[in-house]
């Protein structure tokens, strides 16, 4: 279902599209707010409820027992209009696809199958629920009658469905195994597992061993259900009298084959839990060794299928443990086991119709969305962009203008990546690897300027060149730069504009902003860069400004670049083709910079800026403060797998992030590590099309940058040129053992004939070391 980067597109105005593959930041905030409001409203419900199973006495009837009935009628009826409108809504987009013609494929027509079954169970098994209530209401021994049996086997039946399509799901991304009963052969230690097709390719019957304990659960429920009937109720008639004016007054125990059977259902879909969780354990292995983009789709939807299906069963268990084993003979629990638990009911509806929304398919008739993964194309050298941007704007879905969507250039990001590591460095370290004269031969540059403005510490870098010009900010080296990342409080950017009251003032950190200001930092750099414009406006060569930093200086990096465009605009400077001067600006584990007005005007300004975040880099995550601050540009993450998402939507971004965040993820050595991964798995296991090749060319348009590579990761440009042919005929070569990258913290200083530890600042944390050198 997936495309990515440099793959190839689904035809949109044929193909069906899911809006899983279109959801906007709104659609996507409002999804999971609503999952979580409805998650916390569930637990409060069954600690409610547990609460009042333990205070259960005499006087319970009257003060409890039907203030339950009512609240589970009035929030089941709520339930049924949900239910009701998703099922009405999916099947008006399903039958308007039929009637235009769209094509179905096969993966997201299944998709949108087990999710019509499972809308269509959680609605009958709440009508179940909703009807055995509304007799209690009204009758004190409807409880005992046969119609409350057969409604409570109606309901376990749901269940048992519901839990099994959890499980189709979950297998259903999963490569096909050599017959159907292999429960507990695992597929991943078979040689061809990535080449095999998926069980949502193949026939039904893959799913046997999910029907046969489908079919073993329902057995069970038949037997409970038939004890009820026959034994179970007439023993609690006989202890609470005919009339039921002793009910709930003393114990209603229960016997040990209620018990006995009543734990075997139980057993059973908990099996179904076991293998859910066996299955998102396979797919995540299975996906951590493949390319992402080509596999967008199967990792979002095992993301969302842990973030929305593991409290689900989570609740399912404490239900079953608070409300029917604890105090196993209280009449409460005798009650609830018959007429349904409200806990379940609520979040399981919410769950699916979250489902039912995000794998319903886009309209037809509605207006055209842009699917994402055009907007995540990449180019990997600056030689291939404006053929990317080309190619991209012509195959772009209903005749979308993507002109002015910028493009993330990976060659770009490695030469400033260089450039980030030298600023710790220059003047500054007493044995480093790296140096001025190969950082300016990156991008052909002539001369550098270097401005320190001492009381705040602030660093930047300046490099001049007949095409380009650079400057690169230091991070956090120092105390007096942790200073100014602590001060978090926000500050007028100036000029002043907007208004305040209605949020269209920019405001910024203010420990970044006077460390941008102070010592006129900003005046010296600003002008240097308009001189030197001036300077060649005979010839207008100069084409791009590059701005760059890691941590703190990234942070800079933003202010400067909005600087640097606001006085180019002002200026109205051009380069030789006419157009304007280009500002680019790519940054390393920066932290927001300011508020949602500011980035409004910075992305207006700077469209090509690009913060790239390691993994679970924890500075990146900071500053937010209640929607207060906001990241400029666009996100670009990598991780020490290989993995590379350009763009990603709100989803992917949320569905990546673990709790927490990793101080280690933010180390400049980190960044080297994922980025040098990800050159390393185009000639491994996540390979993604054009991935080679372009590396290579990358080496071709830029010789220093290939010799770094060799220096730094042990690939010699000729190793890659073989296996860029090799592929080219068919066969994958990967690279030999011996000329893979050594990820490692310590590189060897050829210049002194030692090894030196890598400097490892971090934000916040000065360091006593003087070397900041890139992982060999």
């Amino acid at each position: 279902m997936g495309t990515v980067a440099e793959g190839t597109h689904s035809e949109v105005k044929q193909d069906v599209v899911l809006r899983l593959e279109t959801l906007t930041v709104l659609e996507t905030k409002y999804i999971m707010a609503v999952v979580s409001i409805a998650t916390m409203i569930a637990f409060a419900a069954l600690f409610a409820e547990f609460g009042v199973k333990l205070r259960w006495d005499s006087s319970s009837r009257i003060l409890y027992i039907d203030h339950i009935y009512i609240i589970n009628v009035v929030v089941a009826c709520v339930l049924i209009c949900q239910l009701l409108r998703s099922l009405l809504w999916m099947s008006y987009v399903v039958i308007r696809t039929w009637q235009l013609k769209r094509v179905w494929k096969r993966r997201r027509a299944r998709s949108v199958q087990i999710f019509l079954v499972e809308i269509v169970a959680q609605l009958i098994n709440v009508l179940a629920f909703l009807t055995v209530n509304v007799r209690s209401l009204r009758d004190d021994c409807s409880y005992l009658t046969p119609v409350t049996t057969w409604l409570s086997f109606v309901m376990w039946t749901c269940w048992n469905t519901i839990f099994m399509t959890f499980c189709v799901q979950a297998q259903n991304s999963l490569p096909q195994q050599k017959h159907p009963f292999g429960l507990f052969k695992d597929p991943l230690g078979l040689p061809d597992r990535n080449n095999r097709p998926l069980v949502v390719d193949g026939p039904i019957w893959l799913h046997t061993p999910k029907a046969l304990l489908w079919l073993v659960t329902e057995a069970s429920v038949i037997a409970l259900s038939c004890y009820d009937h026959f034994v179970a109720r007439q023993n609690v008639r006989d202890v609470v009298g005919p009339d039921c004016t002793s009910v709930l007054q003393s114990e209603c125990k229960q016997d040990k084959w209620h018990i006995a059977l009543t734990t075997l259902v139980i057993f059973w879909i908990l099996m179904y839990c076991v293998w859910f969780y066996k299955y998102i354990l396979q797919e995540f292995h299975r996906l951590s060794g493949l390319p992402y983009g080509q596999n967008r789709i199967s990792n979002l939807l095992v993301r969302l299928n842990t973030r929305l299906r593991l409290p689900f069963m989570a609740i399912f268990v404490l239900c079953f443990i608070l409300l029917w084993a604890v105090k196993i003979d209280s009449c409460f629990s005798f009650v609830t086991s018959w007429n349904g638990i409200l806990p379940m009911q609520i979040l399981e509806t919410a769950v699916i119709v979250a489902w039912s929304f995000i794998a319903m398919p886009k309209d037809p008739k509605g207006k055209p969305a842009l699917m994402q993964v055009w907007l995540q194309e990449f180019c990997w050298s600056h030689s291939s962009k404006r053929a990317k941007l080309a190619a991209r704007n012509q195959s772009a879905p209903n005749n979308t203008d993507l002109t002015a969507a910028p493009m993330f250039c990976f060659e770009d990001a490695m030469k400033l990546l260089y450039w980030t590591s030298l600023v710790y460095d220059y003047s500054e370290a007493e044995r480093t690897i790296l140096t001025l004269d190969k950082a300016k031969e990156l991008y052909g540059l002539e001369s550098h300027e270097l401005l320190w403005e001492k009381k705040h510490d602030t660093k930047c870098l300046m490099a001049f060149g007949p095409d380009a010009i650079l400057l690169a900010f230091r991070g956090t080296a120092s105390l007096k730069n942790a200073t100014a990342d602590l001060q978090a409080w926000q500050a007028v950017h100036p000029p002043l504009r907007g208004r305040y009251w209605t949020g269209q003032r920019p405001r910024v950190h203010a420990g970044f902003l006077k460390s941008w200001l102070a010592g006129k930092l900003k005046q010296k750099v600003v002008s240097s860069v308009l001189k030197a414009l001036q300077d060649q406006k005979k010839t207008n060569s100069i084409k791009r400004v590059l701005v760059t930093g890691h941590s703190l200086g990234g942070a800079l990096a933003n202010l400067c670049a909005f600087d640097i465009a606001w006085g180019i605009k002002e200026a109205g400077a051009t380069c030789d083709n006419g157009g304007k001067v280009e500002v680019s600006c790519y940054t390393f584990g920066a932290p927001r910079a300011g508020n949602f007005a500011f980035k409004s005007e910075y992305n207006a300004l700077v469209p090509d800026s690009w913060a790239v975040i390691n993994d679970q880099d924890v500075v990146t995550r900071g500053g937010k403060m209640i929607m207060l601050y906001s990241r400029p540009g666009q996100r670009v993450l990598v991780n020490s797998r290989g993995d590379m998402i350009v763009r990603p939507s709100w989803v992917e971004a949320s569905l990546q992030r673990l709790p927490g965040g990793s101080v280690n993820h933010h180390l400049l050595a980190q960044y080297y590590n994922s980025m040098c991964a990800v050159i390393l798995q185009q000639f491994e296991n996540k390979l993604v099309c054009g991935g080679m090749e372009g590396i290579v060319q990358m080496c071709v348009d830029t010789p220093i940058l290939g010799k770094l590579l060799e220096q730094f990761m042990g690939l010699p440009l000729e190793q890659m040129q073989h296996a860029a042919a090799c592929l080219g005929k068919g066969q994958h070569v990967k690279i030999s053992t011996a000329m893979q990258p050594k990820l490692a913290f310590y590189v060897r200083d050829s210049s002194q004939g030692s090894k030196r530890r890598l400097d490892t600042r971090k934000v916040g944390r000065s360091s006593d070391s003087q070397s900041t050198q890139p992982p060999a």
